[in-house]
C-alpha cells in the first residue's frame, strides 16, 4: 500500500526502501526451511528461473561490449551509438566498446531493481507455502486495491487535497500519477476480493465459483458470513473505484477478468463460453472505440456528441504503435535496452501523432522493443510455469485453493488484456503485487499436490463437509476417533507382530530416505537463498546510490527557480551536481548541470553589460534569453578586457557537458536542445547543425516544436535548417502558416516561400492570403498558389466560397482578369447571400477601370440583398464618375504631343 501511495513506486529512494524490506524479509523466511510445512524443496521456487533470466538479460543488455558483437545483436543500438554519434562526437571520441542498452545507466537502475524480484519470490514462496498465511495474502490485496479507490474517491471530492502522494495531474488517480496504472491496482484488489469469496463459497456452500452448477443468488448467501466481509466490501470499492477512475482499459480487463475468474473461458463451462466470449469482446470493442456519454468518467470520456471524444481510435495509440513495431524489428533480436523505450523509438518515428511517447501504452509491444527475443521467451515460460501451475491446483480440494486459483485467473486476464493499452505493470506496487500472487500460486500447487479432490466413494466420509471449510482441523479430528477405535479393537498378536514387523521395515526405509530427501533439498534451497542474499546485498548500494542522486535532482528541480537568480547558490549547485556525477552519472543528473552552467553564463554575461540599475539589470537579463536573444553577444566589455569573459567560460561548460551527455545516452534529446540553444553565443560550430537535423527527425510528428526548432536554426543562421523544418511543421498542422508569416514577410531572401511552405492547399492559401497584404508581393509565390490551390478539397459551400474569393483576388493581382471575373462570380454562385463576395469583385472591377462589370454586379447585388446599402453607392459612385466624365470639356488635341506609350518607354 506504501508503494501504491507513492505514484505506484517510481520514485528511487521509495525503491530503495522496498528493497530493504524485501531483504529483511527474505531473512525473516529463512526460518521456514525448517518448517516442512513452508518449504517442499526447489519446485516451489520454479518462478525464480525466468525472474532469472530477466535479471541476467537486463544485465547483459547493460554490460559493455565490442561495437561489432553489438551490430549482431542489436542493430539499432549499434546505429545508436555510430550513426547518431557522428558530426556530434568526434570520431576518436566515439566508443568502441559500449552496452546494448541505448540509456545504460536507465537499464542498470532497472536491472539493480529486478534483482529484488529474486529474494521476493523466494520469500513469498516460502511464506505462503502453508494455507493459513494465503487468506492474510488474498485479505491485504483486496484492502490495498479498496485503499487506492477510497483514496481515489477523497481526491475527486476534495482536488484541493495536498497531501504529499497525491498529485495534480489531470489522468492521474488516488497516489498513481496514471489512471490506467491505478487501474490494474484495483484489478488486482477486486482479483483478491473475488479469491476470498470463492473460498468462503466453497467451504460453506461446497460450490466453486466456476462450477456450471453456481449460481449468482449463492454469492448473496455471503452477506451474513462475517469472514466474507472484506470480499464483499472489498469488490464493491474497487468496482465503484474502477468507473470512477477514468480508465476504459481497466474496465474492459475486468470484464475479461470476470469472465475468466467464472471459468467461462475454460473448460469448466463447455461450450456456453463462446457465447460469453463474444459478447465480452463486443462490449470492450464498443467501451474503447465508441463514444458514450453518461456521468461515470470511466465512461464519459467517450462522449457521444463531443468532438473531442478520447477514444482508441484517436489517442494516437494505434499510430504509434507502428512506429514501436519499426522499432522493435530494428533492435532484433537482443532489444534495446530495458527502460529505454523513450529513447529507442525517436529514430524510427513517423506516424506517432503529438507528444514524446516515454512508454508504448502496450507492455508487451514495449518488452518486444526493450528485451527482444530473449523477452519474449521468458514471459513464455513465465506463463507457462503459472498456468501450468493453476491447473494442477484446480484438483486440490482445499476450499483456499480454490479461492487463489480463481484470484489468480482474473488477475491473469486483467493484466493480458490491460497491458495491451498500458504499461501499469512495470509500476513496483503492481509488479510486486502480480509476482507475489503468481509465487503463491506456484508454490501452493507444490504444497497440494497430494491432497486431490474427493472421489465418489468418499462422499459417504463423516470429515467431507468439515474438511471442505477447513481440512487441517479435519484431519486432526479423524486422527482422534481413529486412535479411539484403534484402543478398543482386539487385534490378534501374533498377526499384528508379523505384520507390523513386515511393514516397519518398510516404514524405516522410506523415513529414511525421506529424511535424506528433505535434508538434500533444504541444502539445495540453502544454497539458493546464499546466492539470492548474495546478489541483493551486492545491488542495494546501487539503488541507494540512484535514491540519492535521483533525491538531489529532484530538490534542486523544485526550487530552482528561487537560485537562479543568485551566483554563489548556482555555484554551489553546480559543485553538487558534478560530485554527484562522478560517482553516479546519470542522465538526469548531467542535463541538470548542463542547466545550471547555462544560467551562470547568462547571470555572468548580464554583469558584463554593466547595468546601472537593479531595472536595468532585468531588462538585460531578459534578453538574454538563449532562445529568442535580444542582445548580440559578447558585451562591448570584451573588447576591453585581455581576459576571456566568464560567461563564454560557463557557456563553454554548458557546451562540454552536453556533448558528454550524448555518448553516454546517444538518442537523447535534452543534451542536444542545449547545444542548439548555446550556439547563439558561442562561435559557429558543425556541431549545431548535425543536433537540429536530428532534433528534427525526434520531433517529426509535433508540429509545435518543429517550429521552435526552426525558429531557433533560423536565429542561429542555419538557414537550411530552418527552411527544412518550417516545411515539416506546417505540413503536420497547416494553420500554423498563418503565425509564421510575418517572420518570412521580412526574410523572403532567406525563407523563399515556395521552398518553405509544403504543397498543401490550406498551407498555400494562408500563405497566399498574407502575402496579397505586402508592401511587394511575391508574384512568383502567387503564380504558384493560382494552380496549387483546390477549392474542392473544402468540406462545405461556406469554406469553399472562401477559396474561390481569395483566388479572385490571387488572379487580379497576376492581371489574370478572365480567371479573376470566373472565380469571383464562382463564389458569389455558391454563397449568393454573402455580400462580401460581390463587394470584394466590385471594387476589384472598379481598381482595373471594368465599370461596366463592376455596374453589373452593383445592381445584381442590390437586388439579391436589398438591405446591403453598399451596392446602391456603387451605382451611384459609378454613376457619378460618368457624369463627371461627359460634363468635362473636351481638349483640343494637339497632333504634336508626344504619345503616352512612348513617354512609358
Amino acid at each position: 500500500m506504501c508503494l501504491a501511495a507513492d505514484f505506484g513506486g517510481i520514485l528511487h529512494w521509495s525503491q530503495y526502501v522496498a528493497a530493504a524490506g524485501i531483504l529483511l524479509a527474505m531473512v525473516l523466511s529463512l526460518i521456514g526451511l525448517t518448517d516442512s510445512t513452508a518449504s517442499s524443496g526447489l519446485r516451489q521456487h520454479k518462478l525464480l528461473l525466468p525472474l532469472g533470466l530477466l535479471v541476467l538479460l537486463a544485465w547483459m543488455q547493460a554490460l559493455p561490449l565490442p561495437s561489432g558483437l553489438i551490430g549482431l545483436l542489436s542493430p539499432g543500438s549499434n546505429a545508436a551509438y555510430s550513426t547518431w554519434l557522428e558530426g556530434l562526437v568526434p570520431a576518436s571520441e566515439q566508443p568502441s566498446i559500449h552496452s546494448v542498452s541505448v540509456s545504460p545507466f536507465d537499464t542498470r537502475h532497472v536491472a539493480l531493481l529486478l534483482t529484488f524480484l529474486l529474494p521476493l519470490a523466494f520469500a513469498a514462496s516460502i511464506v505462503f507455502h502453508a494455507r493459513n498465511r494465503l487468506t492474510m495474502l488474498l485479505s491485504a490485496i483486496a484492502i490495498t486495491g479498496a485503499s487506492v479507490a477510497i483514496i481515489g474517491f477523497y481526491r475527486k471530492l476534495d482536488p484541493t487535497a495536498d497531501l504529499w502522494f497525491f498529485t495534480s495531474k489531470s489522468n492521474g488517480f488516488a497516489g498513481f500519477v496514471n489512471r490506467n496504472n491505478a487501474a490494474l491496482m484495483l484489478n488486482f484488489g477486486m482479483a483478491a476480493s473475488l479469491g476470498l469469496l470463492s473460498w468462503r463459497m466453497m467451504a460453506l456452500h461446497h460450490i466453486e465459483l466456476d462450477d456450471p452448477d453456481f449460481e449468482f443468488n449463492d454469492l448473496l448467501a455471503l452477506i451474513s458470513d462475517r469472514e466474507s466481509l472484506i470480499g464483499l466490501l472489498s469488490s464493491i470499492t474497487c468496482v465503484a473505484g474502477l468507473l470512477l477512475n477514468g480508465s476504459r482499459g481497466g474496465v474492459v480487463a475486468a470484464l475479461f477478468g470476470l469472465v475468466c475468474a467464472f471459468g467461462y473461458v475454460r473448460p469448466r463451462r463447455g461450450l456456453i463460453g463462446l457465447p460469453i466470449l463474444a459478447v465480452v469482446i463486443g462490449i470492450s470493442v464498443a467501451i474503447l472505440t465508441v463514444p458514450m456519454q453518461l456521468n461515470l468518467e470511466t465512461i464519459s470520456r467517450l462522449e457521444l456528441i463531443s468532438a473531442d471524444a478520447d477514444t482508441l481510435q484517436k489517442d494516437g495509440r494505434l499510430l504509434h504503435w507502428q512506429d514501436g513495431w519499426k522499432a522493435a524489428m530494428a533492435y532484433l533480436p537482443m532489444g534495446s535496452g530495458i527502460s529505454t523505450y523513450g529513447y529507442s523509438y525517436l529514430p524510427y518515428q513517423s506516424q506517432s501523432p503529438g507528444s514524446w511517447f516515454e512508454h508504448a501504452d502496450n507492455l508487451w509491444l514495449e518488452m518486444l522493443v526493450e528485451t527482444g527475443l530473449p523477452g519474449v521467451v521468458i514471459a513464455v515460460l513465465f506463463f507457462t510455469i503459472l498456468l501450468s501451475s493453476l491447473r494442477r491446483l484446480s484438483t486440490s480440494a482445499d476450499p483456499i485453493d480454490q479461492g487463489v486459483r480463481v484470484a489468480a485467473w482474473y488477475a491473469i486476464a486483467a493484466v493480458m488484456v490491460s497491458q495491451f493499452f498500458d504499461f501499469g505493470l512495470i509500476v513496483p506496487a503492481n509488479l510486486f503485487v502480480a509476482l507475489i500472487l503468481a509465487t503463491a500460486v506456484v508454490s501452493r500447487q507444490v504444497a497440494s499436490g497430494g491432497l486431490q479432490a474427493p472421489t465418489l466413494e468418499d462422499e459417504d466420509d463423516p470429515y467431507e463437509a468439515m474438511a471442505m471449510a477447513d481440512p487441517e482441523y479435519a484431519m486432526a479430528m479423524a486422527a482422534a476417533e481413529q486412535e479411539a477405535e484403534t484402543a478398543t479393537e482386539s487385534i490378534d498378536a501374533d498377526q499384528s507382530a508379523a505384520k507390523n514387523a513386515s511393514t516397519r521395515g518398510n516404514k524405516i526405509k522410506l523415513q529414511s530416505t525421506s529424511q535424506f530427501g528433505r535434508l538434500t533439498s533444504s541444502v539445495s534451497v540453502g544454497v539458493f537463498a546464499v546466492v539470492i542474499f548474495l546478489l541483493s546485498a551486492f545491488a542495494i548500494p546501487g539503488l541507494k546510490s540512484d535514491a540519492e542522486s535521483e533525491s538531489l535532482v529532484r530538490r534542486i528541480q523544485s526550487e530552482y527557480a528561487g537560485m537562479k537568480f543568485r551566483p554563489e547558490v548556482l555555484e554551489q549547485v553546480e559543485s553538487l551536481l558534478t560530485e554527484d556525477l562522478n560517482n553516479n552519472p546519470i542522465p538526469e543528473t548531467r542535463t541538470l548541470l548542463a542547466a545550471t552552467q547555462r544560467d551562470r553564463g547568462r547571470l555572468a554575461e548580464t554583469l558584463e553589460w554593466r547595468p546601472v540599475s537593479i531595472e536595468q539589470a532585468g531588462e538585460i537579463y531578459a534578453k538574454t534569453n538563449l532562445n529568442e536573444r535580444g542582445l548580440k553577444y559578447p558585451p562591448p566589455l570584451a573588447a576591453m578586457t585581455r581576459d576571456r569573459l566568464k560567461s563564454i567560460l560557463h557557456y563553454e561548460d554548458a557546451w562540454n557537458t552536453s556533448i558528454a551527455g550524448i555518448a553516454t545516452c546517444p538518442l537523447g534529446q535534452a543534451s542536444r536542445a542545449t547545444l542548439v540553444q548555446l550556439q547563439s553565443v558561442l562561435e559557429p560550430q558543425p556541431e549545431t547543425s548535425v543536433a537540429v537535423k536530428h532534433l528534427a527527425k525526434f520531433y517529426s510528428t509535433e508540429p509545435i516544436r518543429l517550429m521552435r526548432l526552426a525558429k531557433r536554426a533560423f536565429m542561429i543562421g542555419d538557414f537550411d535548417s530552418a527552411n527544412t523544418t518550417f516545411h515539416d511543421s506546417i505540413a503536420l498542422r497547416p494553420n500554423l502558416t498563418s503565425q509564421l508569416m510575418p517572420l518570412f514577410r521580412v526574410n523572403q531572401d532567406t525563407l523563399p516561400l515556395q521552398k518553405v511552405i509544403p504543397n498543401e492547399s490550406r498551407a498555400i492559401e494562408l500563405a497566399a492570403a498574407d502575402v496579397l497584404l505586402w508592401d511587394t508581393p511575391d508574384n512568383d509565390f502567387l503564380r504558384h498558389a493560382a494552380t496549387s490551390i483546390d477549392c474542392g478539397r473544402a468540406s462545405n459551400l461556406a469554406a469553399r466560397a472562401k477559396c474561390q474569393a481569395l483566388l479572385s483576388r490571387i488572379h487580379f493581382a497576376l492581371d489574370d482578369i478572365e480567371n479573376a471575373t470566373q472565380t469571383g462570380e464562382e463564389a458569389i454562385r455558391l454563397m449568393p447571400d454573402e455580400p462580401r463576395y460581390r463587394v470584394q469583385l466590385i471594387e476589384q472591377f472598379l481598381i482595373t477601370g471594368n465599370r461596366t462589370d463592376a455596374l453589373r454586379h452593383a445592381r445584381l447585388g442590390r437586388e439579391a440583398i436589398p438591405k446591403d446599402k453598399r451596392f446602391q453607392q456603387f451605382v451611384d459612385r459609378i454613376a457619378e464618375a460618368e457624369r463627371n466624365e461627359l460634363l468635362e470639356p473636351t481638349l483640343p488635341q494637339d497632333t504634336n504631343a508626344p504619345s503616352i506609350e512612348s513617354i512609358l518607354d
